[in-house]
């Protein structure tokens, strides 16, 4: 499109001067005020009228004074004004008073105006920017502009002033005429549109590159001005450079009007919001996934006001707690059933020391109620938002519903709690049956010994031979049931070596196939190279006979299938926390047995006190087999798990820690010689008559001479009455008045070399641990025959 020929009128110079006094009168947001030398005022923008209350006609005659401070009318405007015409210019900070009264700060700069012959015969004041509004936006300017001819000497003074003024300002400046093409434009929109100033008079929008694109849309809003004689304010236009480079306007439009109110055209001024839209864009954006985040946050977001009333219930409020927005916004917590009743004086607690300062942030657990009345435990993260006097704008609440946690430590807590009951009522069962079984062993020890020495004493084809051998089987048997109460209380006898626990299962085959039920398939699945297992090879085999034997029962008369599968395993911390009276084990890995039966499986109720003593489902059973397996696991730092299914078998997996070494290769016992004997003065102490005069026995008839103590005390005033004359010395561990620990050093210190064997009903291990190192020769276990003291007692005294 192509406007018509355009042809300036005669006087284009005094519209042109007109229009850029209408632009900056009219359409800059500042106050522009131009006063006569004397200091009346003969001009007054919307900008004034805006920033100072009092409209153009209440101004014009008046003097600076009408907006100055009392105290400062008398010198503050001579005194400008006096500079400005001496310097050119004045610039600084003023008070000002509005219509209202109200009083303010504002930039203030002062430039003469001069005539042709460089005479001043006026003042423009600029007031920008009062303190007291900074984020206040401008007013728009008045829906006409209206041209009045002023006095032909101001304008022809002023034209040169508003000239620089309009091109200086940072907007877009523009009138058009009816058709719409461009009758002025300052500096900021030609470059805008990269527009040479000799060529736009006269031209329309659709006359250069810069314009084309949206020429259109610009044209349309002029033509509306034109006809409608209504402003066009505050739309925002596209624009796109020559360049290419686009962005966004934001403009307004009004029509310009003659005196007689006859529309000459259109003015317009455009401010460039690229930034700002982009800027705007930026920060929607950044609020919506604000907005967002909160609204999918796995927390519970919620505000409240400073008298504690809901204002936001966003995020997971309402899956936690039941309640939808609208039934709670505006409400304050205490007006519904929120708080749990008990935990109230703990959430007020809370709520007070937010809002009197005491906390601006703080942290509580607590219970609510949900809208159906369940109790859920939340955690809450609270902090405090302040304005800039200081004053609670709002209370901010991220809360997470830890109520599965809470009910799961609470069942853990009352898990360990049940677990030390059990270990409490095991360990006491244990030191009960530990010092059931040190006492049988002391009077097996008199039993099995002198049954010994009489079988001895008597010709092997007399008949009490027979009895006598039937009195040690029983003997054996009754010390064999003291072992297995030993173990149950983890004080059985422990020989402690580095095992291959496949090895072990294979050595006890054979031994496993004719103790179970023809019915029985023994299946094994054992994983090679395994780390080494630091334990007894007995207690261990002891495990494995009796969890396959109750593996057969399990099958009855039924053909089933029993597994024997080992490996490694990792193990964490509630793994081994599950297991059955498990000690405080390290993560990691251990060594796994695992025997399972198709067998009739157990009830919970059952499988709840398979362990413990005593405790059997078998009409011949004496209750201490899977106790027994039980302790040694306990006596090895193990872990045990059992489950069982009724109908469908039971499986039994154990772990023990892996040892770190290679395997024991082992050595074989050696034999000892039947003609082997002693000889010396032997001192026997041991608390129980019995227990001394048999062992003094067994030492006579191996050649031994013999003197008895009663207890550690005696012993040790023997000794020391007379120490080169014992060449052996038998304590009993357990003794009244002085124990065979104490009784042991003093005699070692008394003479160093002194052979001192100890005997006890406990096992080796924790009988001797205390010994470690100081010079013990030896260890037997109560009861013991004669043919066992001789072994030991030739390991004591090497051949000489």
């Amino acid at each position: 499109m192509t406007a018509p020929t355009f042809h300036p009128s005669p006087d284009i110079e005094r519209l042109d001067a007109l229009l850029r006094r209408a632009l900056v009168f009219n359409h800059i947001y500042d106050a522009m005020i131009v006063t006569a030398p004397d200091g009346t005022i003969r001009d007054w923008n919307a900008g004034a009228e805006r920033m100072l209350g009092w409209t153009r006609t209440e101004a014009l005659g008046k003097t600076p004074a009408l907006f100055h401070r009392p105290e400062d009318a008398p010198s503050l405007w001579p005194s400008i004004h006096t500079v400005a015409a001496r310097q050119g210019r004045w610039g600084g900070r003023t008070a000002f008073v509005r219509k209202n009264g109200e009083e303010g700060w504002c930039g203030t700069v002062a430039l003469p105006l001069l005539d042709q012959a460089g005479n001043v015969w006026g003042t423009l004041l600029a007031l920008s920017g009062p303190e007291d509004e900074s984020s206040t936006p401008p007013a728009p300017p008045p829906a006409r502009v209206t041209l009045q001819w002023p006095e032909e000497p101001l304008l022809t003074d002023e034209r040169y002033l508003l000239r620089a003024l309009i091109d200086a300002g940072p907007d877009a400046m523009f009138c058009k005429d009816r058709q719409g093409r461009f009758l002025l434009q300052n500096e900021a929109h030609r470059v805008l549109f990269a527009i040479n100033e000799n060529e736009a008079l006269g031209q329309t929008a659709f006359d250069f590159p810069g314009m084309q694109t949206h020429a259109a849309l610009y044209h349309a809003d002029d033509m509306t001005v034109v006809q409608t004689g209504q402003p066009v304010v505050g739309r925002e236009e596209p624009y796109e450079r020559p360049d290419g480079a686009k962005g966004w306007l934001l403009t307004s439009k009004y029509p310009l009007c003659d005196e007689a109110g006859q529309i000459l055209g259109v003015a317009g001024i455009s401010r460039d919001i690229t930034q700002m839209k982009r800027a705007a864009k930026e920060l929607r954006e950044a609020q919506l996934r604000l907005i967002d985040h909160v609204e999918n946050s796995p927390l519970a977001v919620i505000e409240w006001d400073p008298d504690f009333r809901i204002g936001r219930w966003a995020g997971q409020s309402e899956a936690i707690f039941g309640w939808s927005s609208a039934e709670v916004l505006g409400r304050h917590y205490g007006e519904f059933s929120f708080v749990h009743p008990d935990d109230e004086a703990l959430v007020g607690n809370v709520v007070a020391r937010l809002v009197d300062g005491r906390d601006r942030r703080n942290t509580s657990t607590n219970r609510h109620l949900t809208k159906c009345g369940r109790v859920v435990h939340t955690t809450w993260q609270n902090s405090v938002l302040h304005d800039a006097s200081d004053r609670i704008v709002s209370i901010l609440s991220l809360v997470q519903d830890v109520t599965d946690r809470v009910v799961a430590e609470e069942a853990e807590r009352r898990a360990l709690d049940r677990k030390l009951q059990e270990t409490q009522k095991l360990e006491s069962l244990g030191i009960l049956a530990g010092g059931i079984a040190h006492d049988f062993n002391n009077l097996l020890g008199a039993v099995l010994g002198n049954a010994s020495l009489a079988r001895m004493d008597l010709a092997p084809d007399s008949p009490v031979q027979t009895c006598l051998e039937k009195i040690e089987l029983a003997a054996h048997r009754a010390a064999e049931l003291c072992k297995q109460m030993l173990a149950y209380s983890g004080k059985g006898h422990f020989v402690v070596e580095q095992l291959d626990l496949n090895a072990l299962i294979e050595d006890t085959t054979r031994l496993l196939q004719v103790s179970i039920s023809k019915r029985a398939i023994l299946r094994f699945h054992l994983t090679p190279e395994l780390p080494a297992l630091l334990g007894d090879a007995t207690q261990l085999r002891q495990v494995v006979m009796n969890l396959v034997i109750n593996a057969s029962e399990a099958l009855g008369e039924t053909s089933g299938v029993i597994s024997i599968t080992t490996g490694v395993t990792r193990a964490d911390h509630a793994y081994l926390t599950g297991t059955f009276f498990a000690p405080d084990l390290p993560e990691g890995d251990y060594l796994f047995l695992e025997i399972a039966d198709t067998g009739i499986g157990m009830t919970p109720e059952v499988l709840g006190r398979i362990f413990d003593p005593f405790f059997t489902t078998k009409f011949t059973g004496r209750g201490l087999g899977l106790a027994a397996v039980l302790g040694i696991v306990r006596g090895h730092r193990g872990a045990l798990t059992a489950t069982s299914d009724r109908g469908r078998g039971t499986t039994f997996r154990i772990l023990f820690p892996c040892a770190s070494g290679p395997v024991d290769t082992p050595i074989p016992n050696g034999v000892s010689k039947p003609s082997w004997r002693g000889s010396g003065l032997a001192l026997v102490a041991d608390d129980e008559e019995s227990v001394r005069a048999t062992v003094a026995r067994m030492l006579e008839m191996i050649g031994f001479t013999t003197r008895l103590a009663e207890d550690g005390r005696v012993a040790v005033d023997a000794f020391q009455a007379a120490p080169d004359r014992f060449n052996l010395v038998v304590l009993d561990l357990t003794m009244p008045h002085m124990d065979g620990e104490e009784a042991f050093h003093r005699i070692r210190e008394t003479r160093a070399d002194t052979r001192v064997l100890l005997i006890s009903g406990f096992n080796e291990q924790q009988a001797t641990e205390r010994f470690t190192g100081k010079g013990l020769a030896g260890f037997l276990q109560k009861p013991f025959t004669v043919h066992a003291l001789r072994d030991k007692l030739q390991e004591i005294f090497p051949p000489n």
